[in-house]
């Protein structure tokens, strides 16, 4: 589904121009300067199905700006393959690259371009026509670099936007329509970042009756800071502190509130065995860990690495169909809570402490 109109945000109350991402092929050096984890995706997806519609099955490779040198990048974009396919190869934290990987090559600091800014610029004057170098960025200072580069810079216009995208996106992909005024409600509390959006979308959709849309009520009642909190919190309890540390946060979040805190709990546990059976399916299907870590959204916050590292080991030993089978052993108990069967508290102690058990036996600390 195409995202929706996207302007580059700044600090300025003005609205600035934006840029329609449009990628027709002949591009061989594209830049996508973009904060929005869903816009980057959802662009990427437009490139790759632009070169399949050029060039037949093409090769995608992927290079993390962190740990990856320039050297590594440009055999990758010069080196022929056997079955001569068109490669992609996609260069996150383009900035971070551009700024330190000369330093780290050469061994001492430069008082000019670094060496991977000299070997990006020379690279591209000249690129190969059997490659197409996508640099994915949230921020650029390109320099000489725009003069031989498609620069776009990416982001979502305003929150009646960011709402519009909410109703068209919800019954696409989450099966379930959300009212007007809970969209804005949603953008309002979360912000206009699509991906983080989309997240919501999702849980809501699960607390969402079947046949009924998502209401202004609902979106009050499970969304906002402090559920957002209480959530990670569970989900972090479960990969991390085995089954005493999150029985001990379950009974602390609802020792702590009068609200409802089964809404963030079970959106926590729900969301962690979709992540686990969507990287674990990938993985078996050849795909690499980066990759399925990026298209499951196994992500942690603040920089911190230690949630997303255990949940991908734990997707590695644990069988898609086990994660299917527990994913749907919650649906049903949140169906029957719904019935009137069973108590939140008592239902989320016994799915935490039995989760975190199997999480342990999986991947021992």
């Amino acid at each position: 589904m195409a995202p929706p109109r996207q302007s580059w945000n700044t600090s300025s109350s003005k609205k600035t121009a934006f840029d329609t991402f449009s990628f027709d092929g002949t591009e061989k050096c594209v830049v996508m300067v973009c904060r929005d984890s869903y816009l980057r995706s959802h662009n990427t997806a437009e490139v790759a199905r632009v070169l399949e519609s050029i060039h037949g099955e093409i090769d995608r490779f992927e290079f993390d700006g962190d740990t990856d040198s320039a050297g590594d990048v440009l055999e990758e974009l010069q080196a022929v393959g056997l079955l001569h396919n068109h490669k992609l190869v996609i260069l996150d934290k383009a900035d971070r690259f551009l700024v330190s990987k000369g330093d780290e090559e050469s061994g001492k600091k430069s008082k000019g371009a670094s060496r991977s800014r000299q070997l990006m610029e020379r690279y591209s004057q000249n690129p190969s026509e059997g490659a197409t170098l996508l640099l994915r960025s949230e921020t650029w200072r390109g320099g000489n670099l725009d003069k031989h580069m498609h620069v776009f810079r990416l982001g979502v216009e305003d929150e009646n936007k960011a709402a519009g995208w909410c109703l068209k996106r919800c019954p696409k992909a989450h099966e379930v329509e959300i009212d007007a005024e809970a969209a804005q409600l949603l953008v309002s509390r979360v912000g206009m970042d699509l991906g983080r959006l989309d997240g919501e979308l999702a849980k809501l959709a699960t607390l969402t009756k079947a046949g009924s849309k998502i209401t202004i009520r609902e979106v009050r009642e499970a969304v906002g800071a402090s559920r957002e909190e209480e959530g990670w919190a569970i989900k972090t309890a479960v990969v991390l502190d085995g089954p005493e540390g999150s029985l001990q946060t379950i009974r602390e979040i609802f020792d702590l509130s009068r609200d409802r805190q089964d809404v963030p709990a079970f959106w926590a546990i729900t969301e962690l065995l979709r992540s686990l059976h969507a990287a674990s399916a990938m993985m078996k299907q050849g795909i690499s860990p980066g990759q399925a870590q990026r298209a499951a959204g196994i992500f942690d916050r603040k920089g911190e690495r230690r949630t997303a590292d255990r949940v991908m080991r734990i997707a590695q030993k644990m069988e898609p169909a086990e994660a299917a089978t527990r994913l749907q052993q919650v649906m049903k108990i949140q169906a029957d809570l719904r019935r009137g069967i069973g108590t939140p508290k008592h239902a989320l102690e016994g799915l935490t402490v039995i989760l975190a058990d199997r999480v342990r036996e999986l991947c021992p600390r």
